[in-house]
């Protein structure tokens, strides 16, 4: 797909409580409030859940590095875009009430995922990624089973992103509308946009529709 669809999808998680429902997904994530901030080459989007119940792979987390741990958990999303496409999310779970809003995480499990993406065509793009953790490094089989199981997530969302292109090719005068939710894509747009108008280069596509409504 074209490489904004990428950095939108990333941009808003919630999708993950529709596209990995089994896996990270919950009902909490769309119902959180969030923070969007911004430079002229940066946008974070900061999103916590406190006292709610961990989804399936957080909970196996925690109990890779807390064996037969149950109870409410803070989860985080923090998500960090830099110009021109690399997304940086610094994601996890604490025990609910231990200080992790307020930086102690030491009772809870870190993940980091990195990403970066490079537009090949309008219509294709090349994605590079990685999870990294911040606990029981030792264990390989922990190390196995965290790639195989964010590997199906991205997955997922490859099924998704091509499903996405191909309905923008097959209805090209779609007319698109942003939510409040899509804060952080559309920062992330701007500055896109602004620099290809440095550039001169406003006829590069930035996404295969154009999105022409806000509500």
């Amino acid at each position: 797909c074209n490489y904004q669809l990428v950095l939108d999808n990333l941009m808003d998680l919630t999708h993950e409580e529709f596209v990995h429902a089994s896996s990270i997904g919950q009902d909490e994530l769309s119902d959180a409030e969030f923070e969007v901030t911004h430079t002229e080459e940066s946008v974070t989007v900061t999103r916590w859940m406190r006292d709610i119940d961990p989804p399936p792979f957080w909970q196996k987390n925690m109990n890779d590095k807390f064996p037969g741990f149950e109870g409410k958990v803070d989860r985080w999303q923090i998500i960090h875009y830099y110009y021109p496409s690399t997304i940086c999310i610094d994601v996890g779970v604490a025990k609910a009430g231990t200080g992790a809003p307020e930086g102690d995480r030491s009772q809870g499990v870190n993940g980091y995922v990195m990403n970066s993406i490079t537009p090949e065509t309008d219509r294709s793009s090349h994605y590079f990624w990685s999870f990294q953790r911040n606990y029981r490094l030792d264990s390989q089989l922990i190390t196995t089973q965290l790639r195989d199981g964010v590997h199906g997530v991205f997955g997922e969302d490859e099924e998704m992103l091509t499903a996405q292109q191909a309905a923008i090719d097959a209805n090209p005068d779609y007319e698109f509308y942003n939510l409040n939710i899509d804060a952080g894509g559309m920062w992330v747009r701007r500055i896109l946009n602004e620099a290809l108008k440095a550039e001169n280069r406003l006829d590069i596509a930035t996404t295969s529709a154009p999105v022409r409504k806000e509500g």
